[in-house]
């Protein structure tokens, strides 16, 4: 999609997705009285061995999108393509192959490992799903080898997630992961929940294993230093919608869009700079996906905002080579 990668080919794309949850009424003969517009008519591709990173506040739809990369989430409508397949329907043969190669990375290594298994068995399990066939041995050989890439020991096979630390469960959660030997991970927010120093050091080894491995990565997130850390295309999200994306390096020197701008202004500075970080608040709460307001997503807070915003969706367009936005007065 951006320039820099023409000639690499996509290992994901999305078209037209969407994803409304049902909101029930009734007790016996439950109906849809309602819908909750979680995502709606997002497009994008990520390249082979390149990262993605998707942006926006929390509710704007991200995880939603990548369970239904991954098949966890039935679109209402669009259709997802893994290396060129349209993976929305598939026969369970191929969904068994996808599911070895294409893996996820939860939010919370706190809640994501079975707290009644040793590291082996959850490790192990996802080989064992693959290849009921596979013997005990060759499971443990295959478990200790990539604990020990991910930087854990051999003693740490036979012990409980209670007893690591929090970077160390998030380091067995990738490790279940990797065992399959995927080419797609999604990261859903894989390090909020650990400290500075564990966080830098897992988002280095993502980065390392990318080189070795040439894995791709659709890294969800709502902290931008992270990614920009890590991504190279950015991907900026917001009530259901994609707002801007553009490589990187293009979008965090000139974002075209309003709410992009909104959400880099927004960043704390780690320093004392003398600037009222209130004035650099985005305004307003973000509406209800359920009545989403007409025209563009973001117009109730947008202080650009015109009669045609409110009235009128902007169209998703490449505004600049490589560099796509929705937005009016984007020239």
């Amino acid at each position: 999609m951006c320039s820099e990668t023409d000639n690499i080919k996509n290992i994901v794309e999305v078209k037209g997705l969407k994803h409304y949850f049902p909101i029930a009424q009734g007790v016996f003969f439950k109906r849809a009285r309602g819908y909750v517009k979680a995502v709606d008519d997002v497009n994008f591709s990520i390249p082979e061995g390149t990262t993605l990173g998707l942006v926006g506040e929390s509710g704007s739809g991200k995880s939603t999108t990548g369970n239904m990369i991954l098949r966890l989430l039935k679109p209402t409508e669009g259709s997802v393509f893994f290396k060129g397949k349209d993976i929305t329907n598939l026969s369970a043969p191929d969904e068994k192959n996808f599911r070895r190669l294409a893996q996820m990375v939860f939010q919370n290594p706190f809640a994501s490992l079975n707290p009644r298994m040793i590291v082996r068995d959850i490790v192990g399990r996802v080989l064992k799903i693959q290849d009921p066939y596979m013997g005990r041995s060759e499971i443990s050989d295959r478990v200790y080898a990539i604990l020990q890439e991910v930087g854990l020991k051999k003693e740490h096979m036979g012990r409980y997630p209670h007893e690591f630390s929090g970077g160390q469960r998030q380091r067995i959660a990738i490790a279940r992961a990797l065992v399959s030997t995927p080419e797609f991970l999604v990261l859903d927010e894989p390090t909020s929940a650990l400290d500075v120093s564990v966080q830098a050091q897992i988002l280095n080894f993502f980065k390392e294993l990318q080189r070795r491995r040439k894995i791709t990565y659709l890294f969800i997130s709502h902290n931008l230093a992270v990614v920009r850390h890590v991504s190279h295309t950015v991907a900026v999200m917001y009530l259901g919608c994609l707002a801007e994306l553009a490589s990187k390096e293009r979008l965090f020197a000139s974002p075209l869009h309003p709410y992009t701008r909104a959400l880099l202004h927004s960043v704390p500075k780690p320093y004392m700079s003398g600037e009222d970080i209130f004035d650099k608040v985005i305004r307003g709460d973000i509406p209800s996906p359920v009545n989403p307001p007409p025209g563009c997503r973001f117009n109730t807070r947008c202080d650009f905002a015109e009669e045609r915003c409110r009235k009128e969706m902007p169209i998703w367009r490449e505004a600049k080579r490589g560099h796509f936005v929705a937005c009016h007065f984007v020239s």
